[in-house]
């Protein structure tokens, strides 16, 4: 008993230390071309609504509030919600960490839409298959930046658009990588290697 006790307790140590491990290793380089020790440069102030932790940018421009989910976007991320207004002014900013995901997005009934085509399905399901339809999804990259002069700027994210995997949502749906990071910035801002 004592034997597999200690068997079963050098399996979940041996578990945790690779799922930590994993936590803490930065994207392959063919997974994602920008790794930490790089800068996102921004170049022009960018505007925090009050009450939010983010400002929206798509096609080079601050968008608000929100953004255009059937397309790439980034969003600046500080640390602190307030209830004023808030200014990120132009600053250089490390990138510390670089990290990969994809996120659900909620959604009330949406009609689909495919560039102005009749939509594909209404809601959460196509019309032939309602049980085994996936979950629309954002895939995105998380840049996590560190600056003296601002320090409660937590990070960039930037998404591929939403899309449940279909095909005809390629290429947009993509996580986007440097040059497309660069497009959606625009001149607000860039990402470099100095």
């Amino acid at each position: 008993m004592t034997y597999l006790k200690t068997i079963l307790l050098t399996g979940l140590i041996g578990a945790a230390t690779v799922s930590l491990n994993a936590c803490n290793t930065a994207p392959p380089k063919h997974m994602m071309d920008i790794q930490a020790g790089e800068v996102f440069t921004l170049k022009k102030p960018l505007t925090i609504r009050a009450d939010s932790a983010r400002s929206y940018i798509q096609h080079g421009q601050a968008t608000g509030g929100g953004f255009d989910h059937y397309d790439q976007h980034c969003r600046l991320e500080v640390r602190t919600l307030s209830d004023q207004v808030k200014i990120i002014k132009p600053d250089q900013f490390t990138i510390t960490r670089v990290s990969l995901g994809a996120e659900e997005i909620a959604s009330r009934n949406a009609t689909r839409l495919y560039a102005g085509l009749q939509p594909l399905f209404v809601g959460s399901a196509r019309a032939e298959d309602t049980d085994s339809q996936p979950s629309p999804t954002m895939d995105y990259v998380h840049l996590y930046l560190q600056s003296k002069q601002q320090p409660d700027v937590l990070r960039l994210t930037c998404a591929g658009s939403l899309s449940d995997g279909d095909l005809a949502d390629a290429p947009r749906s993509y996580r986007p990588k440097r040059e497309q990071i660069n497009q959606i910035l625009g001149k607000i801002g860039s990402i470099s290697t100095e």
